[in-house]
């Protein structure tokens, strides 16, 4: 069977992946547990046994280790500058000047470094429409700083923290790849939207606590393993926006002693109950990896300390939500019919299109048939998540309109 949004059974995958690291005299070692949903750790090493990638996998156990593996794998290509990619330098001024750059956080730095250049990437639209479009290389790539472009004098000390890598993906095919990443993307937007409602303005005004009773049996069997496994109640929220893109976050009504934020899971899809069981897998994946690796709670620990002097920030970070003063809703998102990815891909760039958000895209690394490794952007997009890495900000202009009452999530339409 394959899965959705996919374009190989998962025994296809496995047989793609293997042939690819044998080819490559790559190594990979993958912990994981023998039953339950999973939150698979996989150590990617090369020829010479050095350590080169790492990644997580949720699920069931042999779809965990398998997405473990080709995490890993995406890591390498995504933190690694590939001959294909056009790099190139351009004047802080020009960018300052473009209107599409006025919703970065960093534009007024842009406009107070004007005569300073800065090292970029040239991202292309998809399926023609459009023109390329120059990214800051650190905004998306987070080891872009060993990288940079002869005659690159930009100052990143303040803007650096902007960068990550959301919106990057592997897959299949530059379509399957491209559909996760900006399934990402709005994944990551909704979770924004909801920490600004939620923390910073009114809680019903963003996001709803779903109604367990009402959920499909697809993901009310999810629901149960998950809530059973980490023995706690699992809350499943609708941050579905404006967009209409479906989005959950799953998170659990208390916290245990080992951890010092509240775990969280996330997921956005065309398909709902698809994108619902993301966030539910994800979840326990976020507590099985804290629970192998020490190093999270340390994490989150110092983000917590580094939001201190900021309660509110800190509260975005710790994620104790108040469902009393949230919607409450019953499940009620449509089933769709099964797809292919480069379907699922043209409705998702019409439907940001529509509301005038331009997206484009990045191959970092095509391996064949094999995989395909794509970074996709849409600066448009809400990025005030990054407060939960411990950063001091506020939010964006979607942001900004959500709290101002000019952004509403679709849980307004059956609160």
């Amino acid at each position: 069977m394959i899965p959705l949004e996919r374009e190989r059974s998962l025994a296809d995958a496995q047989r793609a992946i293997d042939a690819f690291l044998a080819r490559q005299g790559w190594r990979a070692q993958i912990d994981s547990s023998d039953t339950g949903l999973q939150g698979a750790v996989c150590m990617l090493h090369d020829a010479d046994g050095e350590a080169i990638g790492s990644g997580f996998g949720k699920g069931e156990r042999d779809a965990a280790r398998v997405g473990a593996l080709y995490e890993a794998v995406e890591h390498v290509y995504a933190n690694t500058s590939a001959p294909q990619e056009r790099a190139e330098l351009r004047a802080a001024s020009m960018l300052f000047a473009d209107p599409r750059y006025a919703a970065l956080p960093f534009f007024a730095e842009l406009g107070r470094q004007a005569t300073r250049q800065l090292s970029c990437l040239r991202y292309r639209p998809f399926f023609g429409d459009g023109d390329d479009f120059a990214v800051p290389a650190f905004l998306c790539r987070p080891n872009a700083l060993a990288d940079l472009l002869p005659g690159d004098d930009f100052d990143y000390s303040s803007v650096i923290r902007y960068g990550s890598n959301s919106g990057t993906a592997i897959g299949a095919s530059l379509e399957e790849a491209a559909v996760h990443a900006i399934g990402e993307l709005i994944e990551r937007d909704s979770w924004s939207l909801f920490l600004a409602a939620h923390y910073l303005g009114e809680p019903s005004r963003f996001g709803a606590w779903i109604d367990p009773a009402s959920l499909p049996e697809s993901v009310a069997a999810v629901h149960r393993a998950a809530s059973a496994q980490l023995g706690r109640e699992v809350l499943l929220i609708d941050t579905t926006s404006d967009l209409g893109v479906p989005a959950f976050i799953a998170t659990t009504d208390r916290i245990v002693d080992s951890e010092a934020v509240f775990p969280t899971g996330y997921g956005a899809s065309l398909y709902a109950e698809h994108a619902a069981i993301r966030a539910l897998t994800e979840l326990v994946q976020t507590v099985v990896v804290g629970q192998r690796l020490t190093s999270v709670g340390d994490y989150s620990r110092q983000v917590l300390q580094a939001l201190a002097e900021y309660p509110k920030l800190r509260a975005c970070a710790y994620f104790q939500v108040d469902r009393e003063r949230m919607r409450h809703a019953a499940w009620s998102h449509p089933q769709r019919e099964r797809q292919p990815p480069a379907t699922l891909l043209r409705e998702l760039i019409d439907t940001l299109a529509e509301r005038g958000i331009e997206l484009h895209h990045l191959i970092h690394h095509r391996e064949g048939d094999a995989f395909c490794v794509v970074s996709c952007v849409a600066l448009e997009l809400e990025r005030f998540l990054l407060v939960t890495t411990g950063m001091v900000m506020a939010p964006g202009r979607r942001g900004m309109a959500l709290l101002a009452g000019a952004l509403a999530g679709r849980t307004a339409e059956f609160a």
